[in-house]
């Protein structure tokens, strides 16, 4: 006894049947994958373009306390108190009117940017002291730290208090 229904070709009035085998499909299929490959790739090449500093990091965090010893201190810049503009306030700060002081020490890369943030002493205000990192990390710029042999060392610097005032209308 033999199943009639394994014999009998696929039924015709359900259109045609896809198997995924024909040749165009398969050229798509690979189309596709190289193309994703090279977006990753892309993707990729253009973190890497800055070194790690796509990598650095905006945020507080607790910096490293076996650094090298620095014959020469690592010093900013320009003045540092460009670094906090009225851009960089954080806007929910702005809204609901908070005002706060923060001392933070930023680790200085051999490049002189600065990689990393830690809150010192903190506003008690979160966002406040999350901006302070944010800004410091975008703009802070520095002439970097040198040992003995005068080669660029990555550094510790604490900067003074960083302080976010409201503009007060002069009325």
């Amino acid at each position: 006894m033999t199943d009639a229904n394994v014999s009998e070709p696929y039924p015709s009035h359900l259109g045609a049947r896809f198997d995924g085998s024909s040749p165009t499909v398969m050229v798509a299929v690979l189309a596709l994958i190289a193309a994703c490959s090279l977006a990753f790739a892309a993707c990729i090449l253009l973190a890497a373009k800055d070194g790690y500093r796509s990598w650095r990091s905006p945020y507080p965090t607790i910096l490293p306390r076996d650094l090298p010893v620095a014959v020469t201190r690592a010093r900013p810049i320009g003045s540092y108190a460009e670094w906090f503009g009225p851009d960089d306030y954080p806007p929910a700060a702005i809204r609901a009117e908070q005002e706060g002081a923060v001392r933070v020490a930023l680790l200085v890369g051999i490049d002189g940017r600065v990689e990393a943030c830690e809150i010192l002493a903190g506003s008690g205000i979160r966002r406040l002291d999350r901006g302070t990192c944010r800004a410091a990390v975008r703009h802070g710029r520095f002439r970097p730290a040198r040992d003995a042999r005068g080669a660029a060392i990555v550094s510790r610097f604490e900067l003074p208090r960083v302080r976010w005032a409201l503009p007060r209308d002069e009325r």
